[in-house]
């Protein structure tokens, strides 16, 4: 099932609570088994998709696609004002 952007995804099996910001052709799932912990504000993506989500309530676990984990986005560097 094709994820869309815009949508507000709550799992039944943990408390977390994710807005998909890009879409893409799969679905997201959430291990709430899963070593790690989603804060709130972080953006996590899978690169095969195309699927990236921000999280909006944390929860222990992972987000998972296609049985692969979704990696955190790291924010991006910017030059200093020196």
């Amino acid at each position: 099932m094709p994820t869309k952007a815009g949508e507000r995804l709550k799992f039944e099996t943990g408390t977390a609570e994710v807005v998909v910001t890009k879409g893409g052709d799969a679905t997201i799932e959430y291990d709430a088994a899963g070593a790690g912990q989603l804060q709130v504000g972080k953006r996590y993506t899978d690169e095969a998709s195309g699927i990236e989500v921000l999280v909006t309530k944390a929860g222990a676990g992972c987000l998972t696609v296609g049985g692969a984990e979704m990696a955190q986005v790291q924010p991006k560097q910017t030059k200093s004002a020196d």
